[in-house]
């Protein structure tokens, strides 16, 4: 017999409620693309960027600087640094994909990338291309660390195996991601992107050595200034960077960690690490003027939440006694590293401009330096454009929206009649401590909104 219109089954579905692990997100395809900010035919790329900026920042952190090699073969990628290395501790707690591992994402400075989770798209990215495993090495330390990623298809989890072995490795990290032969085609198409990116990094950095090694071809950029300075991660930022957000924000990862080891930090401890706070004389005027001498930083916390109020008046009282960054303070790439940089591309230096502007927005420094050049008639190379936030190149051209009427750098460049098969060299810099990202990998920046 059939049934009737509008009858109601005989049976019902008892739904069961399924937990899957939320780190799954980062060994599924469509996540991984939103936390790179980029596609999977631009992962070499985005392997490239994220190991080059954890390598400048460790070697500027130990006050080295930086000597980079990076070798492409048809399986893997390989990038070496002189730096202090990745100690084996901080390789365990990168394999946790429960938490994020940052020595940056609390903080407001000038830092290249600051996701804090680099390592960890890089570690999924090989099982991601290629369905079944993926591999990568990391060897610091003495150590290598053979790393093995799977997926428990029952369970819908990660299984990451961890092999650490002795490596010859004493100084620097070499980090090899294995590419799956599956994927082999991406990486091969990815050469000119890969090669734009390592140029463009010389280009931002005059203190960085850089090699490339892309098959049986080998590019090298040579520092043109190995002590250039510039702000260094390892320095105090300045409170004049932070909004109330901000600093809660720190003061809850401080806080957190605190939880972990017992330890009672004193609020006097956390101003002093602070850029124009750290002579005592100062500390105790903030101190006065907040009610907070001899205070633990847990007493500007409210249950599970902190007290925002008391937090506003700890910045007021900071910001009040100490000085704004100047702007020249951030660090400048500069006129004669750009130029030696674009005489390597054979640019017609007659046409060479230079430009630069500075200033102090809302007490948050910033400069801006931008560089041309005319390659001439000859060359047969089309535009080549830098771009580049605070000394870390963009894959693709972060500055998709300048000024409050959101056009695009590209826009810009047209109205100067400046086309993409023009042979032409332009860069475009922007150093500042906080940046505003228009998209979750951080891969476009919003400057003037």
């Amino acid at each position: 017999m059939q049934p009737t219109a509008g009858a109601q089954p005989s049976a019902t579905l008892n739904r069961q409620h399924f937990a899957t692990s939320r780190m799954m997100e980062f060994f599924a395809e469509k996540e991984l693309v939103a936390q790179t900010g980029h596609s999977t035919e631009q992962w070499p790329a985005v392997v490239l960027k994220e190991a080059l900026d954890n390598a400048l920042d460790g070697c500027e952190d130990a006050g080295t600087a930086p000597v980079i090699e990076t070798i492409v073969t048809a399986n893997a990628i390989t990038i070496a640094d002189n730096g202090p290395g990745i100690p084996p501790e901080v390789v365990e707690r990168i394999l946790d994909y429960s938490v994020r591992v940052s020595s940056r994402e609390a903080y407001v400075a000038p830092d290249r990338g600051a996701q804090g989770n680099a390592l960890k798209t890089i570690i999924a990215m090989p099982f991601v291309l290629d369905g079944t495993s993926g591999h990568v090495d990391i060897e610091a330390h003495g150590v290598r660390h053979r790393i093995t990623a799977r997926v428990d298809r029952i369970r819908q989890e990660p299984v990451l195996d961890h092999q650490p072995e002795p490596s010859d490795v004493k100084t620097g990290t070499h980090l090899t991601m294995h590419w799956p032969n599956s994927a082999s085609s991406i990486l091969e198409e990815a050469e000119a992107q890969f090669l734009q990116i390592a140029q463009s990094f010389a280009f931002l950095n005059p203190h960085l050595d850089l090699t490339l090694a892309w098959g049986g071809t080998q590019y090298h950029w040579p520092a043109t200034d190995p002590a250039w300075a510039k702000w260094l991660p390892r320095n105090p930022t300045s409170p004049h960077w932070y909004r109330e957000p901000e600093l809660a924000r720190l003061i809850a990862a401080y806080l957190s960690a605190d939880a972990v080891t017992g330890r009672e930090r004193l609020v006097r401890e956390f101003i002093a690490e602070f850029r124009g706070l750290t002579g005592s004389a100062k500390q105790k005027r903030v101190l006065e003027a907040t009610g907070l001498a001899r205070q633990p930083l847990s007493a500007l916390a409210a249950g599970d939440d902190l007290d925002h109020e008391r937090v506003g008046a700890l910045l007021a009282a900071m910001q009040a006694h100490s000085k704004p960054v100047p702007s020249m303070g951030l660090g400048i790439i500069g006129r004669a590293h750009l130029e030696a940089r674009c005489r390597e591309l054979g640019a017609e230096m007659a046409s060479f401009e230079y430009g630069k502007q500075i200033g102090i927005t809302a007490s948050l420094p910033w400069v801006i330096e931008t560089a041309f050049a005319w390659r001439g008639d000859d060359c047969e190379e089309a535009r080549t454009l830098v771009t580049g936030v605070n000394w870390s190149a963009g894959i693709v051209n972060p500055f998709r929206q300048l000024g409050r009427f959101g056009e695009s750098l590209d826009t810009v460049l047209a109205q100067q009649r400046v086309r993409r098969d023009d042979p032409v060299i332009f860069v475009l810099h922007a150093a500042c401590p906080r940046v505003a990202y228009s998209d979750r990998g951080k891969s476009a920046v919003v400057l003037g909104g």
